[in-house]
């Protein structure tokens, strides 16, 4: 079976794939204009069309936005957003094969941890198995260090990073409390404390290769995320301090301040290539 040519949306030069802003849906009542075609009443054959026609309807059904948040909201424990329709995969052994990888390929997978959990993994196993991990190529992980970001990671489960054997992208963005105008996320980069710098944890797990961006954009489907997460944080009234997204410098900040740091040092990539 001949290979389907992958047609990528155009995107301006600044923009990231994966930042997409959210677009507006055209509202369904909208009168057709005079120079819409007639409908067609004929029979339809996906396989007809190019494969850019159908690569273009693949993604509409599988990676509308260019991104897929796994996150809980106030009536669902774990939600999807946007709605995809995966079913799709299983209409035959063709569409499976020009589309399989796309939802794990063509998303940035943007999913919310809690840094100081160490009762259960950083990445539930449920939420996100082993065998998904091993293929996803890009993903957006927002830290929430809303219980008090300035503390050792040392007991914190993190192992799930290291099955993420194929990724090319991550981006890293964090929230956290705030409890006075000065305070700064120091302690993620000094030296000395390393067991204290969870951007250290990710990288020391995820392959070297894999290409950083860190912090959101407004406007985008990630920043989004980071506010829901902010709003369901602050209904815990007893907490002092303003949530707030830390700042992309200082993220970089700490990803480049640890001597000696060994990116993908805990990777299964090196196993694997060693092996």
């Amino acid at each position: 079976m001949a290979d389907v040519l992958v047609v990528r949306r155009a995107l301006p030069p600044t923009a990231s794939r994966f930042s997409r802003p959210k677009v507006a849906t055209p509202s369904p009542s909208a009168a057709p204009s005079n120079d819409d075609p007639l409908p067609w009443n004929g029979p339809f054959r996906l396989f007809d069309l190019p494969s850019e026609l159908r690569l273009r309807i693949y993604e509409c059904a599988l990676a509308p936005t260019g991104v897929l948040s796994l996150t809980s909201t106030p009536s669902k424990r774990c939600a999807v957003t946007p709605i995809i329709t995966p079913a799709l995969l299983a209409t035959c052994h063709q569409v499976h094969h020009e589309a399989d990888n796309m939802i794990l390929s063509d998303n940035e997978v943007t999913i919310t941890v809690n840094a100081h959990d160490t009762c259960w993994p950083t990445i539930s196993d449920k939420r996100l198995p082993q065998h998904v991990l091993r293929r996803l190529e890009h993903m957006c992980v927002i830290l929430d260090c809303t219980d008090y970001f300035n503390s050792s990671y040392a007991e914190v489960d993190f192992d799930a990073f290291q099955h993420l054997v194929r990724l090319k992208s991550m981006r890293i963005a964090m929230v956290y409390r705030k409890h006075y105008a000065t305070q700064t996320l120091a302690p993620l980069y000094i030296p000395q404390l390393r067991e204290f710098n969870v951007v250290a944890q990710i990288l020391e797990r995820i392959p070297a290769s894999t290409s950083l961006l860190f912090g959101t954009e407004k406007g985008t489907w990630q920043h989004e995320v980071v506010n829901l997460s902010n709003g369901l944080r602050a209904v815990y009234r007893d907490r002092q301090g303003t949530l707030e997204e830390a700042p992309a410098a200082d993220l970089e900040a700490a990803a480049n301040g640890v001597p000696d740091l060994v990116r993908g040092c805990k990777s299964s990539a090196m196993g694997e290539r060693r092996g």
